[in-house]
């Protein structure tokens, strides 16, 4: 860490190296306001060098962060527009058997699904701009739409471009930012804003923005 690092970054992983060495993990609570539950999610050394100094975000990451954006959310009295899924409570189907999820979870690449199910569009983000190969996770989102709304009968599935990466590694960071450009936009206007620049890529700065968020927010919360 250099001396133009982020100085919020260089604070969390000094507190990280002293806190959580052998083992020991920092446990935390999901915002029942964001996520309807109060589960509790862990934090580890590894997690925290990931956001440092690059590597694999972790699902807790992500939910921190979502916690962290849940406060906007609240703050602006948007709670009735915008609501958070825990990711650990919608990926059995999508990633199949045992085998397949061990592999999904080596490769661990994070995308963003969007739902509007009043709208009845679906909007998938993807980092790498794939289309999405598994059919299992159209028909999860299907479902729940059509649990949300009994009369559903057709729904309009639109994939918008999004800052592209070339890696799999940051995709996770990606995801975040995403997050941070709906929960951020009042009129909830993305999906139009993003049609209009589907060839922006994030800068390094727009990304480590996302870091130093999750740094000083992880710092004021949770660190001891």
């Amino acid at each position: 860490m250099g001396a133009n690092y982020p100085s919020a970054l260089k604070r969390l992983w000094t507190w990280a190296k002293d806190a959580l060495s052998d083992g020991q993990t920092v446990s935390f609570e999901l915002s029942e306001e964001a996520f309807g539950s109060t589960k509790k999610r862990a934090i580890s050394i590894s997690d925290i060098h990931a956001v440092c100094s690059g590597g694999e975000m972790a699902g807790s990451v992500i939910c921190i962060y979502m916690n962290f954006l849940n406060d906007y959310v609240q703050k602006h009295k948007m709670a009735n527009l915008i609501a958070f899924v825990d990711p650990s409570t919608i990926g059995a189907l999508g990633c199949g058997n045992v085998g397949q999820r061990s592999r999904a979870l080596a490769l661990n690449h994070w995308t963003l699904t969007v739902a509007n199910p009043e709208a009845e569009i679906v909007y998938h983000m993807d980092p790498l701009k794939r289309r999405i190969a598994n059919g299992e996770w159209v028909e999860v989102v299907d479902n729940a739409i059509k649990f949300y709304k009994e009369d559903q009968k057709k729904v309009v599935k639109k994939k918008i471009g999004m800052g592209e990466h070339g890696g799999t590694k940051d995709c996770g960071l990606f995801v975040m930012r995403y997050m941070k450009e709906i929960v951020q936009d009042k009129d909830l206007d993305f999906a139009n804003k993003w049609m209009r620049r589907s060839n922006l890529a994030y800068t390094q700065d727009n990304i480590s923005e996302i870091k130093i968020e999750f740094a000083k927010y992880f710092m004021k919360r949770y660190a001891c």
